[in-house]
């Protein structure tokens, strides 16, 4: 199943930036709690629900007192295609010349879209057993990624951006529990 995410902001260039980094993930959190539980995710919330029994892949991850649940990974044996597409910039001018870093701005990206990497990477000011539901486990669930750069008119700010990303499935390991999440 095909999934899209937005986000409209600030996706900065410098991995320093982690309040930022935080606004998209919690943005992206936002958006996959809608589908968490909903088929084809069902089999995720039924893993979880039996305390991962029956050799269900443990795919939740704490970090503190923080639980972050990622919807793809090495562990649930699907990893995705990403397609992301970012609106920057002013019409006006080059608009690959006025995003800034674009490699290191889809990295942001891609970072806000997975489970933070240890205490290093967590926001200092997250509610006591907050819940995030992520993309992917970690970056190596992006099996293949494209990107594209366009002029963005929703905004007369240049450092607004809107990033389209689109979300494609693909099997690192087939078995009767993930089925139904690669189509």
């Amino acid at each position: 199943m095909e999934l899209i995410l937005t986000f409209e902001g600030r996706i900065p260039a410098q991995r320093s930036d982690l309040g930022v980094i935080w606004t998209m993930r919690r943005s992206f959190s936002t958006q996959l709690q809608k589908v968490w539980g909903k088929e084809p995710f069902g089999i995720l919330k039924k893993w979880e629900d039996s305390e991962f029994a029956a050799g269900a892949p443990k795919f939740t991850r704490s970090n503190g007192d923080q639980t972050f649940v990622p919807i793809y990974g090495r562990d649930v044996g699907v990893g995705v295609d990403l397609d992301i597409t970012l609106l920057t910039g002013m019409p006006q001018q080059k608009a690959i010349l006025s995003a800034g870093d674009l490699d290191n701005r889809i990295k942001r990206v891609v970072d806000a879209l997975r489970v933070p990497k240890g205490h290093g990477e967590m926001a200092k000011d997250l509610p006591s057993g907050g819940r995030w539901y992520c993309l992917l486990e970690d970056d190596n669930a992006v099996l293949s990624i494209s990107t594209r750069l366009g002029a963005y008119l929703g905004s007369d700010d240049p450092s607004v951006s809107f990033a389209i990303v689109k979300v494609k499935p693909i099997a690192m390991t087939v078995n009767i529990g993930n089925l139904a999440m690669l189509f």
